[in-house]
């Protein structure tokens, strides 16, 4: 025969588990996370794309790959996708984890019915490049290959497009602040680190947000993204998001589209239905957009004056 069960004996142990849920909730609310850079950037390395794949799989392109020298006694491996029917150049900056050996195929896939050359690399520390990636060092990196690029007299009589993916478009509008060329494309992009983490806070669980009473963004990592890029722009832009987009949703890119001092025919924001955060570019919908964006670059290198017109 079962024994009777104590009722009041079972409601106070259940009291007192709700209490001590209640004392840990109460002394871990209020506790700070950082975010630092380890959260964004970390080593990644992966072999180097195969040429003689590529070339089977897009005979549009001759591969050339190369390596550059950086600071730090690091390599950054790049790779030329170039077609004799180009346009244009794209310089191609991708996303955290982006590594050329793994996704490199996808990004040519994307380019590859459009008349322009593509050059894709590998950040310090992932692919096949050396070195230890950081913030400021990437940043700096993207200069050094911007420039190593554009001192190249085989490609000088095209215009030069930037293209930066996700963590990518923090390089592109990097170049873009400090350099001068001829077209951005920034994609998956945001307005700051700091409107990104609070996004990102937003779509966690009510409970994980009650116990972090904030987060604080490393110095390092503080102020980045392409709000005061766009502000700035004068060169003709092309923001691409996909519509389905958790990352990096369509309203970041929305607000730099906004915040850019450009001529509607200068700028165009591109929100690819259906598509999320690493997919927006494998659409007609980018084809076309892109298309015509590379037309209407090389129309303005042509004739400077249109370049930047109000």
């Amino acid at each position: 025969m079962t024994a009777p069960i104590p009722i009041p004996r079972l409601r106070w142990a259940a009291r007192m588990r709700r209490v001590l849920l209640l004392s840990v909730v109460v002394g871990l609310t209020g506790c700070v996370l950082e975010y630092s850079e380890e959260d964004l950037v970390r080593s990644m390395p992966a072999p180097a794309p195969s040429i003689s794949e590529l070339k089977s799989e897009f005979p549009s392109f001759d591969a050339v790959e190369e390596h550059v020298r950086v600071a730090g006694d690091a390599e950054l491996y790049v790779l030329r996708l170039i077609r004799r029917d180009a346009m244009a150049t794209v310089l191609y900056f991708g996303g955290n984890a982006y590594r050329t050996g793994l996704m490199g195929g996808r990004t040519a896939a994307s380019y590859a019915a459009l008349p322009v050359n593509l050059v894709l690399v590998d950040h310090r520390g992932y692919g096949a490049s050396s070195g230890i990636p950081g913030i400021d060092a990437l940043m700096a990196d993207a200069l050094i290959v911007y420039d190593h690029l554009r001192a190249d007299q085989a490609l000088a009589h095209l215009p030069l497009i930037v293209h930066g993916q996700s963590l990518g478009s923090f390089l592109a509008g990097h170049v873009a602040a400090t350099r001068t060329f001829d077209g951005l494309v920034l994609e998956s992009s945001v307005t700051s680190t700091e409107d990104w983490v609070a996004h990102a806070r937003r779509q966690q669980p009510w409970w994980q947000r009650i116990l972090v009473r904030r987060v604080d963004i490393a110095p390092e990592l503080a102020g980045r993204g392409n709000l005061e890029v766009a502000r700035q722009l004068d060169e003709p832009v092309l923001l691409v998001v996909g519509e389905l987009d958790p990352l990096t949703p369509p309203a970041f890119s929305g607000a730099l589209y906004e915040a850019a001092p450009l001529a509607k025919e200068h700028k165009e924001l591109l929100v690819v239905p259906g598509l999320a955060h690493n997919d927006a570019t494998a659409s007609p919908a980018f084809e076309d957009a892109m298309r015509n964006f590379v037309e209407r670059v090389r129309g303005d290198w042509t004739d400077p004056e249109r370049r930047g017109a109000p």
